[in-house]
């Protein structure tokens, strides 16, 4: 199967989006990694090439995050037939990767030296993603070295971004070194995804093929010769004699069918391997025309379905008292219904087809009217991924429910279009695929949101069940009608939505900006002697409020508000020796300072009780000046002598007026974004505050609260959990659209992660009515250890039903791939 160029295109994009904030992360990474190795080291040249590095780096990042995007887009285009791009197996091998002159060897070899980090983290997505992208591109065997997206890619690209921007090789060497282990975890997550998104578009992972042994070999025959099967052994089609490494699963070869009455059963018994390989090859004999013996039996099969109906129609009330009596049970504990095709639903929601035996007459009935064998095959395929679909648990019950009571609009599409389950593009594929993926927002059947969104889809099921017609075209319809209606739901739930998406992502790139204003303020030559709660404020709170005026800043003004020129007015003011000398100035700028500070920190939201031990301080440090001139006026008023300035600055605490620590002198970037009050109510962090959560869990962990700091109970939960939950697993295996169940306030909610800082220390989930939930990664992890927040399984259901189908059809003998 060579899938269309789209899909493709599709693979690029999904990379292309997911790069920059890949990239973001690595370089978070590599610069702590580097600042660790400048703190312990004790060569005084390395320590500055390492700082040099990390400060560079820093510096670029902002260009990078953009042209990496970019520069990826034109390898993609021209990697497949760049012969400087195949995956090295060996050091020398990986030399070849850049050796574009004699000079470049060095850099050649950090690059190999990073390949070589980066494939253990990545060698069982990037197997699998091989298997599937060589199918992609039209190979019928792995062609590894012709995957677009492989790491010599991503890193050729940014080595090639790393060496446009920076001459010094010894850098760039640096650079590459400590960007290995941040690498390989990124790649490792989009080669994930991106198997993910092909095995849900259908995509068959070229591979081992079995092949059909030649007349004369030895092989396994059935008796009966029509009724058979013919078994070859082990083949690899390149002739390497050797499997590669997590290689795709074998494919199977077409097996022979059953016999003609066995087609003709209602439970025809016809082995899985049978559909996936209709599925997957649908050959040629599937259109063989279907004999008498066939017809025999579906009359049989029929007359049997009519004898054993029941009298009695079903019972509403006995189907409800069913459906209710886990009501009392909360939403997330209770055990899942047991549904399938054999399932008897309720006449009122469901009419004629809620029967079992109905809908068995209908199938039945359609195979009489078969022609050939693939009508007939495709019947029970419907029938066993509705059943596959239907027995799936993390569905609620109502929703597999609707699937089984589809089943016969479904039976009639598989008349006119056999393997339209192939087709992961096809409407009633799609619709069951939507439905499902859509129900994922709740997770109580009994609850008011969940009947409004069901009921629009009972309708609709029942619409597709009462037509005749086997026309694709009804269900892409109903399809349109129903995301139509969803899109509308959601417009006020996305309007608030965003805007508390909005402050967590400013949040983030005013903290990324702070971060590097705090760097270069760190650099100006003033800095010297400076106290330690000056460089404390301006590394912090200022820094802030300049990369607000900055990003607010709408008349490119190179410094709105002021803001930078108060950094001198500010460390000028706190030096004693000078100010001591030139009070006047100080009185002359004083006013105009504290103006622009106060106003700069309202701007960014914080209040004067926040800001008063500061401004405290910092009079306490102009008290010498202020002393002085309160006792000239004392001096002029009683013509005595002077009062010594010693005196006057007697009360001060002498801890703020001593320099600055080597440790305060260094700024530190901040492990998640400043958010000022607006900013938390807008994202959510009311229901997600310690006050909050501490009440959530009292019974619990109260004891363990009240003696012990929060990380010191995270780790007395972890060792008292008997499932032993991994919380740090569990939280990075989260992705943005992934759905969990979360407490909040003493109730549970589905809610979906949209957001997760670049560094992976806060994270947003939204709940119904677009009512955002942010929280730190602490608190995560702390909700995770008490099972207040789990996380959902959501991948495509129908995907999953045709994999199930694909794991049964492989037979126990087959040998497995190494």
């Amino acid at each position: 199967m060579t899938a269309p160029p789209r899909l493709l295109q599709k693979c690029f994009q999904q990379a292309l989006t997911e790069a920059p904030e890949m990239l973001s992360r690595c370089m978070e990474s590599a610069i702590a990694d580097l600042q660790a190795a400048e703190n312990q080291g004790t060569d005084m040249a390395m320590r500055d090439r390492v700082a040099r590095a990390w400060w560079l780096m820093l510096q670029n990042k902002a260009h990078w995050l953009q042209a990496y995007p970019q520069r990826l887009r034109e390898a993609f285009d021209g990697a497949p037939g760049d012969t400087q791009f195949s995956r090295p197996s060996t050091l020398s091998e990986s030399v070849m990767l850049s050796l574009v002159d004699e000079d470049a060897v060095n850099e050649s070899l950090e690059s190999a030296r990073l390949l070589q980090s980066i494939q253990p983290a990545v060698e069982q997505e990037l197997a699998v993603l091989d298997a599937l992208m060589s199918s992609v591109i039209g190979q019928g065997t792995v062609r590894a070295e012709l995957n677009p997206l492989r790491p010599t890619v991503f890193v050729r690209v940014l080595r090639d971004l790393m060496s446009s921007d920076e001459p010094d090789s010894e850098i760039r060497g640096l650079w590459l070194r400590h960007m290995g282990r941040p690498l390989g975890r990124e790649l490792k997550k989009i080669y994930e995804n991106l198997a993910g998104m092909l095995q849900r578009a259908n995509v068959r992972e070229a591979g081992y093929r079995v092949r059909l042994a030649p007349e004369g070999s030895k092989s396994m025959r059935a008796p009966g010769g029509q009724g058979g099967s013919q078994w070859g052994q082990l083949s690899e089609q390149d002739g390497a004699g050797t499997r590669q490494s997590g290689a795709a699963p074998l494919e199977y070869p077409s097996h022979d069918l059953p016999p003609m009455p066995h087609l003709g059963r209602l439970h025809s018994g016809v082995q899985h391997r049978v559909f996936h390989d209709f599925l997957e090859h649908g050959h040629s004999r599937y259109e063989q025309p279907l004999e008498g013996g066939y017809y025999q039996q579906v009359q049989r099969e029929l007359q049997e379905v009519e004898r054993s109906a029941p009298i009695e129609p079903i019972d509403e009330q006995v189907v409800q008292q069913q459906r209710t009596q886990y009501r009392d049970v909360t939403a997330v504990d209770r055990p899942a219904r047991e549904v399938g095709i054999g399932s008897e639903l309720s006449p009122n929601d469901w009419g004629d087809y809620a029967a079992a035996h109905e809908r068995s007459r209908l199938l039945l009935q359609l195979k009489q009217k078969a022609q050939k064998v693939s009508q007939a095959v495709g019947l029970d395929v419907v029938r066993t991924l509705v059943n596959q679909v239907a027995s799936d648990p993390l569905l609620l019950a109502p929703v597999r429910e609707a699937v089984v009571a589809l089943e016969p609009a479904l039976l009639r599409q598989a008349m006119a279009n056999p393997r339209f389950f192939s087709e992961d593009e096809h409407p009633a594929r799609r619709l069951i695929e939507s439905v499902a993926q859509r129900s994922f927002k709740y997770n109580d059947e009994f609850a008011s949101e969940f009947d409004q969104f069901f009921q629009p889809v009972q309708q609709a099921f029942r619409e597709l069940n009462a037509s005749e017609q086997a026309d694709s075209t009804a269900f892409a319809d109903i399809l349109d009608n129903l995301e139509e209606t969803w899109q509308a739901q959601d417009q006020t739930d996305l309007q608030q939505q965003d805007q508390g998406l909005q402050s967590v992502r400013y949040a983030e790139e005013r903290q990324a900006l702070a971060d590097q204003i705090a760097w270069d303020l760190s650099q100006r030559p003033d800095i010297d002697h400076a106290p330690g709660v000056i460089l404390d404020f301006l590394y912090g709170p200022w820094s802030l409020v300049i990369a607000s005026a900055q990003l607010g800043n709408q008349t490119q003004h190179h410094d709105p508000g002021g803001y930078k020129k108060t950094v001198s007015n500010l460390l000028w003011s706190v030096k004693k020796e000078v100010t001591l000398k030139r009070p006047a100035k100080l009185f002359e700028i004083i006013p105009d300072m504290l103006g622009t500070l106060h106003s700069g920190l309202d701007m960014l939201g914080q209040t004067r009780e926040e800001t008063k031990p500061f401004f405290d301080a910092l009079m306490r440090l102009h008290e010498p000046v202020l002393g002085l001139r309160r006792a000239r006026s004392r001096n002029d008023a009683s013509l005595s002598d002077p009062v010594p300035l010693e005196g006057s600055s007697m009360s001060m605490d002498l801890d703020e007026t001593l320099p600055a620590t080597p440790e305060q002198r260094k700024p530190r970037q901040s492990g998640q974004p400043w958010l000022g009050r607006r900013e938390l109510d807008a994202a959510g962090f009311e229901d997600t505050l310690p006050t909050d959560y501490a009440d959530l869990v009292e019974s619990q962990v109260a004891a363990q609260a009240h003696q012990a700091d929060e990380q010191a109970m995270l780790d007395a939960t972890r060792s008292d959990t008997p499932e032993a939950i991994d919380p740090a697993a569990v939280l990075a295996g989260l992705r943005e659209g992934d759905w969990v169940d979360l407490n909040s306030r003493r109730e549970w909610l589905r809610a979906q992660l949209i957001w997760a800082s670049s560094k992976g220390t806060l994270f947003m989930f939204v709940s119904r009515g677009g009512r955002p939930h942010s929280m730190t990664k602490r608190s995560c992890e702390r909700l995770i250890v008490n099972r207040l927040l789990r996380p959902i399984e959501s991948r495509g259901v129908v995907q999953k039903a045709i994999t199930a189908m694909a794991r049964d059809a492989a037979p126990s003998s087959a040998p497995e791939p190494a």
